[in-house]
This record gives structure tokens, C-alpha cells and sequence, in this order.
């Protein structure tokens, strides 16, 4: 099965601001989107610029291992690392 994506390019800034708002909401769940930072500031190389769908799979395995996604330990840099691909 494939995802749907969308270009929000096409939103206007009222549209985009709620959608980052909704994904705001979305941390910690397994309904985030990617865009929001959910991250500790320790982890910032590695995630700022890593892709929604990146940020995806690093957010759904933290909560995968019962952490809380917005701390900090070795099993969080670990799963980031593993990734990210970024050691």
C-alpha cells in the first residue's frame, strides 16, 4: 500500500499554520507528520535537518522502546544514529 503525500505548497499561510499546529499536537503519538521538533536540543545535528520521513521512523522507534520521545539517553542517541546514519 502507498502512502498519500501532498505538496503544501499549495496551502496558503493560514492552511500551513495549522497544519504545524496539528503536528504540534501529533508529538508523542504515532500520528506525527515529521515537521515539528520533538527532539532534545543534544540531538539538534542530527534530526534538524533530517527528513520528515526520517524524523517519522526516529519518533515511532523511541516510542516503539517506551521512551519519551523528547529526553535524552544512550537508547534515544542509539536509535537516532541508526536512523539518521550520522555517527
Amino acid at each position: 500500500m502507498r502512502a498519500n503525500s501532498f505538496n503544501i505548497n499549495h496551502l496558503d499561510l493560514e492552511g500551513i499554520k495549522k497544519l504545524f499546529e496539528l503536528d504540534d499536537s501529533f508529538i508523542g503519538t504515532k500520528n506525527y507528520l515529521g515537521h515539528s521538533y520533538f527532539w532534545d536540543w543534544e540531538y539538534r545535528h542530527y534530526l534538524r535537518s533530517a527528513t520528515y520521513s526520517k524524523r517519522r521512523q526516529v519518533h515511532r522507534h523511541l516510542l516503539k522502546a517506551n521512551l519519551t520521545v523528547s529526553e535524552t539517553s544512550p537508547k534515544h542517541l542509539a536509535i537516532i544514529k541508526k536512523i539518521t546514519k550520522i555517527y
